[in-house]
């Protein structure tokens, strides 16, 4: 599992980095203005579908039934229900991208209700172009879902690496060719959905997997996955749900406030996308091998230690970025059309978003888990609490703090979905693998996974600390929205040394098990080590 997180990792961090990269030069061409605002709405409406029909719903049932095929009946098994899958999923998503462009007004009208006058043009514009993105992006999830199932992580990984350049390119190269500059963008967007897709085919092939879509609604495995579909649409529903609540009332906040969100977000999905979602990523396959022989005892195992090197990664990313959040902000964003006002607002998300860090990357692998026993009725009920807290917390607190508001009413929402997963998670194991033939999940332990983790975090904490204090003060003593990026980059990266370098020192004193686990990872990849 370590190893194919690293994978993962290693090619989201790629990603990730372009995503800086694409980020930065859309605040510099565009700033917090309305045409920034107007592409963030729109482009919220294929990635909420995507997700609750692509790498939502469907993913979370479609691994663990594959994994399952695959021990029933090997490659030829897998084939038959792929193919069964993609002759319903393609229909669906053709009709699903023709009615977003016939009718993106109530698209928009759904997810962006305050948009008025130019702003609400242009988002209906941009949601139109932007459609066809929801088939290619659903294709490659499945296509990825299908490889992680064979061992196949790298390809998945690197896609997002396509998208990120064909959006900076839109951006920088074409958006001269067009009327409205921003649409250049969009047209990136989709252009990077065939190009994901297209990356996927060729690995497909090498496993046997790319098939032809075929009409089989009476599959066994289909109706299987039909039945787990739906609670887990309602699930993933449920989680876009808090997404649409997010925008609908920032969408009636003061024009830029909501593309500072924005990018204070990606610098939050910055740290859980390299390691927390790798980590779920390689975790869901592992578990569903497991689970589908009914080996309870490792899939607890594997729970636990894939909850310890998320917390390991995201207590300093946590702390990082509530004490370095101007300067990161700060290189980063602050040129071009983007305002010192817009910095300052930008770091003061980042510092909340931070703190959600923790319980948000315990979400992304407790969910994996029930899922991996096929239990996709609790993550219902956990997103359930998340977005009754989204939705009351974002209406009190949007109201009297704005946007700061809204952003604290994400991160309690985190805290309640985290807290309902992990208070039921022992329980629900046993009820969804009893009686199957793995070793049972004992009543009560002396030293339960719920304060094993506990101690591993404090472990964590205390390691960090102290770096993160001296950057702390050695970043008081430069302003960062000054505009002076490279010497600031330079500066930045040693802070971020300070903080990484003393956090793994005093994490290998304290013996946090992970941090042998990283460099016995690294020797293996060094000349003349294997």
């Amino acid at each position: 599992m370590a190893r194919r997180a690293g994978v993962v990792a290693a090619f989201t961090l790629g990603s990730r980095v372009l995503g800086f990269a694409r980020d930065a030069v859309l605040g510099h061409v565009f700033g917090a203005g309305e045409a920034q605002d107007a592409f963030v709405a729109a482009q919220t409406i294929p990635n909420v579908l995507r997700r609750l029909v692509g790498e939502g719903s469907l993913m979370i049932a479609f691994v663990p039934i594959l994994a399952e095929e695959k021990a029933r009946g090997g490659p030829e098994a897998m084939r038959r229900y792929t193919r069964a899958v993609l002759g319903l999923l393609i229909p669906l998503l053709f009709v699903m991208c023709a009615l977003g462009m016939a009718f993106p007004e109530a698209l928009v009208e759904a997810f962006a209700a305050g948009f008025t006058g130019e702003r609400r043009t242009l988002a209906v514009d941009l949601t139109r172009v932007m459609m066809p993105y929801l088939f290619f992006i659903s294709l490659t999830a499945l296509a990825s879902g299908a490889l992680n199932v064979q061992g196949r992580f790298a390809a998945p990984a690197a896609a997002p690496i396509l998208l990120n350049v064909a959006i900076i390119l839109g951006a920088v190269v074409a958006r001269s060719w067009f009327r409205v500059p921003i649409e250049a963008v969009a047209w990136g967007l989709v252009l990077g959905g065939v190009l994901q897709l297209a990356l996927q085919v060729p690995y497909l092939k090498r496993e046997g997997l790319l098939v032809a879509p075929s009409w089989e609604p009476r599959h066994p495995a289909v109706g299987l996955l039909a039945r787990r579909m739906l609670p887990a649409l309602f699930g993933v529903a449920v989680y876009q749900l808090n997404m649409i609540v997010i925008r609908q009332i920032a969408s009636f906040l003061p024009e830029g406030q909501l593309s500072c969100y924005f990018w204070a977000t990606r610098l939050q999905e910055f740290a859980l996308g390299v390691f927390a979602v790798s980590i779920s990523i390689a975790a869901l396959p592992t578990m569903s091998e497991h689970a589908a022989r009914g080996d309870r005892a490792a899939v607890l195992a594997t729970f636990r230690r894939a909850l310890r090197a998320t917390n390991f990664i995201t207590v300093p990313a946590m702390v990082a970025l509530i004490v370095l959040a101007e300067p990161i902000v700060g290189v980063l964003f602050r040129h071009g059309n983007f305002t010192p006002e817009d910095g300052a607002l930008t770091a003061a998300l980042v510092q909340i978003l931070g703190a959600a860090l923790v319980p948000i990357g315990a979400v992304r692998v407790l969910v994996p888990t029930y899922y991996a026993v096929g239990d996709t009725r609790t993550p219902v009920w956990a997103a359930t609490g998340s977005l009754v807290t989204t939705a009351l917390a974002g209406w009190l607190l949007g109201d009297a703090l704005q946007i700061h508001g809204l952003t604290l009413a994400t991160m309690l929402a985190a805290a309640v979905q985290g807290v309902i997963l992990a208070v039921l998670l022992r329980r629900r194991l046993r009820a969804a693998l009893s009686g199957a033939p793995g070793a049972p999940v004992p009543a009560r332990a002396p030293t339960t996974p719920a304060m094993t983790v506990v101690q591993h975090g404090l472990r964590c904490v205390v390691a960090v600390l102290p770096g993160a204090l001296l950057a702390w003060f050695l970043a008081g003593r430069w302003t960062w929205f000054e505009g002076r990026n490279l010497l600031g980059a330079v500066v930045l990266g040693g802070l971020l040394v300070v903080v990484g370098g003393g956090y793994v020192a005093l994490a290998k004193l304290l013996r946090v098990g992970e941090v042998d686990l990283l460099w016995g990872m690294i020797r293996r990849r060094l000349p003349g080590r294997r």
